[in-house]
Order: C-alpha cells, then structure tokens, then sequence
C-alpha cells in the first residue's frame, strides 16, 4: 500500500520545477501576445468611443456578475495606461519577478481584459483563466527566474571571483512541487478534450466533413486555409476530421493512465501540440491554441528534463571569460551570468589572475575589455562581441545575443560597452559596490552584501505561517476544485441529470463567473457550423458616397455593394465573435449605432459625415464536398438609421 501510494504521488501528485518555469514563460508570453494583438483596437473595442463603451455593459452586462478593473477607463488614453500596467504585470511574470504577486496581478488584468468585452470573446479567455487559476498554487518561480537567481544570490552573499567556479555556485532548488493542485491540472486537461470529443456528436463529425465546413468560414479562416480546401481533394480533410477526434479521444487516456505514463504523456503533448498547432495555422481562434499550448509543459517529468539537460550540456563551445574582478559592478556582473549558464559552458577567470591569462595577452587589453577565448578553435573576441558570445553560451542566449551581431547595432553596442568600461568604477560606487578590489575570501563582500540583504531569522509566528501555508494552499486547491467541478456538472450536456449540482450555493457560481472560468466544454459541438456570416454597413455620407464603416476596421474586404460573403475575410477572432453577436444582441444596437455615426472621427474627413445607413447580416450555407460555391444566400437588415427608413 506504501509503495502504491508512492506512485501516486509521483504521477499525479508532483511536478519538476522545471516544468513550471517553462509553463510560467510559455503562458506569459501568450499573455504578452494577446495583449499586443489587442493594441490596435483600443479605441474600438476599450474606449466609449468604441462598439462596446462601459456603460453600456455596465447597465447591459452579458453575464450577471462581470469583472473588469478596464470599465473605469472611458477614453483610449486611460485604457492604454491599463494595457502598460497589464503588459508591466505580464513581463514580471515572464522572467519570474516576485512571481506569486505578479501571477495573481496578471490573472486580474488578463481577466478584466476579457471581460471588458466578453461580448466578443471567445473560450481562449476561459482556457487561460482556468490555468491561472491552478498554477496560483504552484511555485512557478522557482526555476528559471530572477527569483531564483536572487535566491541564489542570497546564498552566496561571501562570494570571492574564486567561488563562481562550476561546483561551488549554490545549488539550484531542486525540489520538486507536491499539490493536489498537479492533480487538478491533469484532470482539468484531460475534461477538455474528454468533452470536447464526447460532445462531437453530430452528423458533420460522424461523416467525416467538420474540417470540410469549418474551412468554409470565410470569418474565421487563414490563407493557409484557403489553400487546403481548394487544393487538398476531400479524403485528406475527412482523416484531418477523424484525426482530430482520435487525438481527442485518446488525450484524457494518455494523460491520465498510470502505465508508462511518462511516456504516453510525451506522446500526448507531441499529437496534442500538432492538433492546435494545425488548428491555428488553418483558423483563426484568437489565443485559443496557445492557451492549450501552454499546459503542455505541465506534463513533462523529471526525467524529460534530465534527458533534456544531458543533451543540451553535451553541446555548445565552452568558453573562458577574463574579466575585471576588482570592478564591483563587473562582479556582480558576472554572479549573475554565472548563475544563468546553466549548462557551465563559461568559465570566469579574474584578469588579475597571471597564471590563468595567456602570455600573449597584453594586460592593457583587460583593463579596457571583458576577453572571452574558445580554448579548442583560439577565438578571441572583445567588447561587445565577447558579451555576444557570452550570451550565446546562456539558455537561448541567442535572442539576448542577435542585436549585438547586428551590423550598425553591433558597431552601437562596441561604443556602448566602451562608455560603461571608462566609468566602471563610477558606476560600481553609486550602486554601492566595491570598485577597487573583492575583499578577503574569509570576510563577507560588501559586493555581494550590496546587492541583496541579508534574511533575518524568522520569528515564531513566521514559523507557523510557514507551517501552515501549505495546508491553506491545499485546502485552496479542493475548494476550487469542488467549485469548477459543480460548474463542470451543470455546463456539459454529456454529463448525466443525476449527477449535476443543479443547486449549488450562490457563492460558487460568482466563483466562477467573476473570474470567467467556467468548464463547459464543446467547440465546434455537436456539428462543425455549416452556415457562414456576415455582417455589412451599407451608410450614405454626406457627399453620396456609399461606405462600409464596420469592415473598413474589421476585414480585409469592405468594398460595397455585398451581394454575398468574400473570401477570407481576415477578421481578428474578436471581430469574429462580435459579428455573430451583434445583429441578435438588441441591447447593444444603440452603441454599434453611435460608433457607426462616428466614422467621420475616425477617418478625420468631415465629407464622411453619416446622413443613413443600414447594417445587415449575410447568410450563407456553406458549399458540400466537391463544391466551392456557396448556396442559400440570405440577408437580414437588423438596424437602420435614421430608424424610419
């Protein structure tokens, strides 16, 4: 029994520190992404001046209780301050800065982007809150992050150039992470794609022609898309339909068996991370795909990673780096970068060291320069090419070390690093470094004291805190896991009446509406849409042109008259969303009106000034296999203005 609780625990229960680092990176950059997509529309889709203003969904809120610290923004001004404040909170997250504040930080300004226009939203925004809501009880920033590199630092506040030695740095915080909240992790994915495949009942699934319609939706599809469906003949999009079911279907198995489960869940992140990759290069989804991405790297084990590391250290030129070891700043310097090789590939030898620096070496040079050799080939490089190749040796030092090698940039950053050089020791004194030698090995080194302070012992209460943490984090992880799982029984049609929580308390369904975390589960459920839409802006300007306000911002294609839907018309998923909302969603007419009334603002013409217009939906059916050509074209006029036309 001991030792089946012991598997347990290992596959279900714990996760490698690494893991989490990369999830943390992996999810803030899709959080970083779908903030920087969001830039261009601020003004349409955060500022009254837009489609959604915030008193309308204020008075006109789509869910009973919505959340969004962006309604107290008015104009694009005050929401752009929101979006450096938003992309400020994202980037700590990315690099690991004060992690645990600023994940809980990012879930705020994730969720009150979302839900500032949850009208055109789709479930990418409930798959990146579902995943911030079970890493809040991880430790992401134990690995791979400034925090850790701070940590280290603290460790080694007595440290002489001697000690960034390999073998003598502190050790990384191996510890893995136990929490019933890797549980939920595994479960929450698994449910995904359990419902997402049950769910796929309908008739376009079971014959094999979802993947078919799907490319068909001229809102949503790529110009990748384009080319499959009119170039790949119909048996490749039918096993590209089977296919996907397949990989759905097998996922909840894969990630959850207990048989050689880290290798099938190897093999789930490889076929699952095809799925969404293929998904988002054939559809446009928003940040759909990369959310689901960003769990993957929950599934990696220990042994990945060692796999991973022994392969990655067997690589790579080792170099040595003669540097200013008297210079605090230079120092520190290379504390920090010592650290970040993980793969000890550098070498830090102080200049002051004769019997390490090569004879040929003029002693001049390494007053002025950093000198960094390839002991095997002889290469020497200065300056800021030796900082390049440096940071080449790092863990994807080659996105730090591009610009360096820049012609022009390269020739810059030479003249910026001979400007730092000349003022080393001026610099090293107002930050409070030493700036004329690294004290006695036996003595604590007022450089590394300088840089972080020194940790107090902890007082009795803060032992009992600490004590008791651990048990709040988990009893945090089951309340959470009964709220989302009561949501989970009354939002899937797939789960039996008799076990739905049709009356669960009030509190949990704030719990999860607030947060918009809700865990129904079903795109493109049960049948792959076989209509396609359109909405179209036929307005008069005051000269008798005849213009299409809304597609002039939202599509690629806005030309008038519209007889039937263009192809591709390059939406951005949030126009996607609003365009099948908008002509049954009354309540928010009048602010699709105002904004439309607005194009003279927009376009700074007064010539462009709105005497009428009338906005309808365009509705086709999508072509069968074997056609190209849509059918059924119907058109609705759902507003017009000035409303007695």
């Amino acid at each position: 029994m001991a030792e089946l609780r012991r598997a347990f625990t290992r596959a279900y229960l714990t996760i490698d520190g690494r893991s989490l680092a990369l999830c943390r990176i992996v999810l803030a950059t899709v959080l970083i992404v779908d903030l920087l997509r969001r830039v261009r529309w601020i003004r349409d889709f955060y500022s009254n001046a837009g489609l959604l203003p915030n008193h309308t969904m204020l008075w006109r809120p789509p869910l009973p209780r919505l959340f969004s610290v962006f309604f107290m923004a008015s104009n694009a001004d005050e929401a752009a301050l929101g979006f450096v404040i938003a992309f400020a909170c994202f980037f700590c997250l990315l690099i690991g800065w004060r992690t645990r504040l600023f994940h809980l930080l990012s879930f705020v300004m994730t969720t009150s982007l979302h839900n500032r226009i949850l009208v055109a939203e789709n479930w990418g925004a409930v798959t990146l809150g579902t995943l911030m809501v079970w890493t809040a009880f991880l430790p992401l920033g134990r690995r791979f992050s400034v925090d850790e590199v701070l940590a280290s630092l603290r460790a080694g506040r007595d440290e002489g150039p001697a000690d960034l030695a390999a073998g003598r740095l502190p050790e990384p915080d191996r510890r893995p992470a136990v929490s019933l909240a890797v549980l939920a992790i595994l479960l929450q994915l698994a449910v995904i794609y359990a419902f997402n495949f049950v769910h796929k009942s309908g008739v376009t699934w079971q014959t094999g022609t979802a993947i078919h319609y799907t490319l068909f939706q001229e809102r949503i599809v790529t110009w990748l898309g384009v080319w499959t469906r009119e170039h790949m003949p119909f048996a490749v999009t039918r096993s590209l339909t089977y296919g996907t079911l397949a990989i759905e279907g097998s996922a909840p198995f894969l990630i959850l068996t207990p048989f050689f489960w880290r290798q099938t869940r190897v093999l789930a992140i490889v076929l699952l991370t095809a799925l969404h990759t293929g998904i988002a290069l054939m559809v446009n989804l928003g940040v759909f795909s990369a959310a689901m991405i960003a769990y993957y790297p929950l599934l990696l084990d220990a042994s990945h990673w060692d796999w991973l590391t022994r392969r990655w250290r067997a690589r790579g030129p080792r170099l040595l780096a003669f540097y200013d070891a008297s210079c605090g700043i230079c120092f520190q310097i290379a504390r920090v970068l010592a650290r970040l090789d993980v793969g000890r590939r550098v070498t830090w030898i102080s200049s002051q060291d004769a019997g390490m620096r090569p004879a040929d070496v003029d002693t001049a040079l390494l007053e002025r320069t950093v000198l960094v050799i390839e002991p095997k080939t002889h290469e020497r490089w200065t300056r800021a090419d030796a900082a390049a190749r440096i940071f080449s040796a790092l863990p994807l030092g080659s996105l730090w070390a591009w610009g360096l090698r820049v012609p022009g940039l390269r020739a810059l950053a030479g003249r910026a690093y001979d400007a730092f050089a000349r003022r080393r020791t001026e610099v090293s004194a107002w930050l409070g470094f030493a700036a004329c030698g690294i004290p006695d090995p036996d003595a604590a080194s007022p450089s590394a004291r300088a840089l972080v302070s020194d940790g107090a012992p902890k007082t009795p209460m803060e032992q009992a805190v600490s004590r008791l943490l651990p048990r709040l984090r988990e009893t945090g992880v089951l309340i959470a896991m009964i709220v989302l799982g009561a949501d989970l029984s009354v939002s899937n049609a797939a789960v039996p009446r008799g076990l739905r929580w049709e009356s669960r308390p009030k509190w949990m369904e704030a719990a999860v509406m607030y947060p918009h975390v809700f865990e129904g589960w079903g795109m493109f459920a049960p049948e792959a849409p076989r209509s396609d839409y359109m909405v179209v802006v036929d307005a008069v300007t005051a000269d008798g042109r005849h213009v299409d306000p809304y597609n002039e911002v939202g599509s690629r294609v806005y030309a008038l008259p519209v007889d039937d839907i263009p192809v591709r018309l390059g939406h951005d998923s949030m126009f996607c969303d609003y365009t099948l909302r908008i002509p049954n969603a009354g309540s928010y007419h009048q602010a699709f009106q105002d904004w439309v009334l607005r194009y003279p603002e927009r376009t700074g013409n007064p010539r462009d000034a709105i005497v009428s217009f009338e906005a309808s939906q365009i509705e086709h059916a999508s072509p069968p296999p074997g056609q190209i050509h849509a059918t059924d074209v119907r058109r609705h006029t759902f507003l017009t203005w000035p409303a007695h036309r």
